[in-house]
């Protein structure tokens, strides 16, 4: 999980997400009625953070990368005066309060932590900032073998679009899955196509540590937390073989 990954990435993460807005409701829904404060882990660019601070809820949000919190910050305007946003490792987490009623983990930020100790000492992390009676939501995909091994290795278009000043973009990714490491390797290469015809192209590849469900619920229980539901989507629908999401929610116990 390193920073140089993330700040490569950060130009293309708006136009990439531009679609993507299925956790939003949800989101704001569980911070608007657990109150607050609300700690986001892996805010990103503030796709999140941005909906949030309409509610004037106290917020924090940590991320590896100071190029992705540059852009949040920018996105967030005269909101991110009262919007903490931190740049560190969600493993080492230290932040002076720890009375957090509400933190999440969406976009399958958690799986760039790519071995069971660090997966781990996140969560352990996660836990220490909730205050009793708390609430971590978890946002993981769903693992798709079948499907990774039909295009394990396979060059794919995955996405497309075109900017205002005429530069077309596509997402070409790459995907290697080890079924025994548990392992997703990625790479994303964007080719940007000026109206002049010039093309440069950007790598970014990273790796995924997915979980499977009952791994997820006793990993989270170790780290001192109930968990409360398993969802499939981000409408609470239980989770299933066809889910697209494996979403935990789970609550601090009270002292």
């Amino acid at each position: 999980m390193d920073a140089h990954v993330f700040d490569r990435f950060a130009r293309f993460y708006d136009e990439d997400y531009r679609h993507y807005d299925e956790d939003l409701d949800a989101v704001v829904r569980l911070a608007t009625d657990l109150g607050g404060p609300v700690l986001e882990l892996g805010c990103g660019t503030g796709r999140v953070l941005v909906p949030l601070a309409r509610t004037q809820l106290p917020l924090t949000g940590v991320d590896i990368s100071p190029a992705l919190l540059e852009i949040a910050r920018g996105k967030l305007g005269r909101a991110a005066a009262r919007v903490n946003l931190v740049q560190a490792d969600m493993r080492t987490l230290d932040l002076p309060a720890k009375d957090f009623a509400f933190a999440f983990c969406v976009s399958n930020t958690f799986m760039h932590l790519t071995d069971p100790s660090a997966q781990m000492d996140a969560l352990h992390r996660a836990a220490a900032h909730l205050a009793p009676g708390g609430l971590l939501l978890l946002d993981l995909f769903h693992p798709d073998v079948a499907r990774w091994i039909e295009v394990h290795g396979v060059k794919e278009l995955a996405d497309r679009w075109t900017r205002a000043d005429g530069t077309q973009v596509l997402k070409w990714s790459v995907r290697t899955v080890d079924l025994a490491a548990q392992l997703l390797e990625t790479l994303f290469l964007y080719e940007e196509i000026s109206p002049a015809g010039q093309i440069t192209s950007t790598p970014c590849a990273f790796t995924l540590r997915y979980l499977w469900r009952h791994e997820a619920e006793l990993m989270v229980a170790a780290a001192g937390l109930t968990v409360e539901a398993v969802w499939g989507d981000f409408e609470g629908s239980p989770y299933g073989d066809h889910s697209d999401h494996l979403i935990l929610l789970a609550t601090k116990p009270a002292a």
